[in-house]
């Protein structure tokens, strides 16, 4: 297959109610962005929601590195292009790179998912869910995969929150995009209005189920970095590790 066919490209306008304070692109708001191309990207390529509904599978999102040069602003144009980047037994990688109205590059990303049976909620290897093959694009965003991130040491801020019926996706657990914004809860607003994230790395380890309440706590490594953690209070089972890197 020609890689042209395997690449989706799509433009999208930014909305005043997808910014912040200042005026720029939300990361959670291009998270959903890239969620929306990678979505119509599977469909047209025939492994995408409606092949696997049938069977009763999904796909569910693993770990992702998203790296910014520059966010866009309100009213700016953002084209995002994505493309199935390989495989192994489990998980399917999918990568992505931005670009502004004047073809400048914004950013890049690369992403794993795996299949789940949506009944017992367990991985199935890619290979059997699939009557096609998945086609692979030979361009990869960064050398390595996306890998584990380490534990935090110390809990220098917290937050909690319940998960509510707007935190829920299709898969009915919490939408990949909401945990990037209880991670932004942890910093106080000062931080916010004059810092930026430069990198975001992320690890989504279980499901965040509607009415549990969660726990969000961050440690400072340096002046630029730090570490995330959210679990459920209930059980202290961990849903999600991250790691952002701001300017």
């Amino acid at each position: 297959m020609n890689t042209d066919t395997i690449a989706r490209s799509d433009q999208y306008r930014i909305h005043s109610y997808e910014i912040d304070l200042s005026k720029q692109l939300r990361f959670s708001s291009l998270i959903r962005y890239m969620q929306e191309s990678a979505w119509k990207n599977a469909e047209q390529l025939g492994f995408g929601f409606s092949a696997l509904i049938s069977k009763n599978l999904a796909w569910v999102l693993t770990r992702m590195i998203v790296t910014i040069d520059r966010m866009p602003g309100w009213n700016e144009s953002l084209k995002i292009n994505t493309w199935h980047s390989g495989k192994d037994q489990i998980f399917a990688y999918r990568d992505f790179n931005f670009f502004d109205q004047k073809e400048r590059e914004l950013g890049r990303a690369t992403s794993s998912w795996c299949v789940i049976d949506i009944n017992s909620r367990r991985p199935v290897p890619v290979d059997q869910a699939f009557d096609i093959l998945l086609p692979d694009h030979p361009n990869h965003m960064f050398a390595d995969r996306p890998g584990k991130i380490a534990d935090l040491k110390n809990n220098h801020s917290k937050w909690a929150t319940l998960v509510g019926y707007q935190d829920l996706d299709v898969n009915e657990h919490a939408t990949s995009s909401r945990y990037i914004d209880w991670l932004f809860e942890t910093f106080d607003l000062d931080f916010l209005k004059t810092r930026t994230v430069s990198q975001l790395e992320i690890n989504f380890l279980a499901e965040a189920r509607f009415g549990k309440e969660i726990i969000v706590q961050t440690e400072k490594l340096t002046d630029s970095e730090y570490l995330h953690r959210i679990s459920q209070k209930e059980t202290d089972i961990e849903i999600c590790r991250a790691k952002t890197v701001w300017k």
